[in-house]
């Protein structure tokens, strides 16, 4: 064979291989690329879940405070109803 004939070719399987182990590498690092990605997007979601418990946590001790200082208005405006009727009382005796 001739040597204009097989030097192209040669250089064409080279450059093949060159192509192949270029690819592999670079889809190796795509997937190392995306695990990370995905390690990063799920401590993300970890955290904002965990962010939202808290909230879910506190709304319910505000919800518990705000019953109580219901009732404790209720009382004082008992009392305060009460108090008004005895002056109310004294005034006219």
């Amino acid at each position: 064979m001739a040597p204009e004939v097989w030097i192209p070719i040669a250089l064409s399987c080279v450059m093949a291989i060159v192509a192949i182990i270029t690819l592999a590498k670079n889809t190796k690092k795509d997937n190392q690329d995306d695990a990370v990605q995905r390690a990063t997007v799920a401590t993300d979601l970890k955290y904002i879940r965990d962010g939202i418990d808290e909230i879910k946590i506190d709304n319910r001790v505000i919800k518990a405070d705000i019953g109580e200082l219901q009732t404790k208005v209720a009382r004082v405006e008992q009392s305060v109803a009460s108090a008004h009727q005895r002056i109310d009382d004294l005034k006219k005796g």
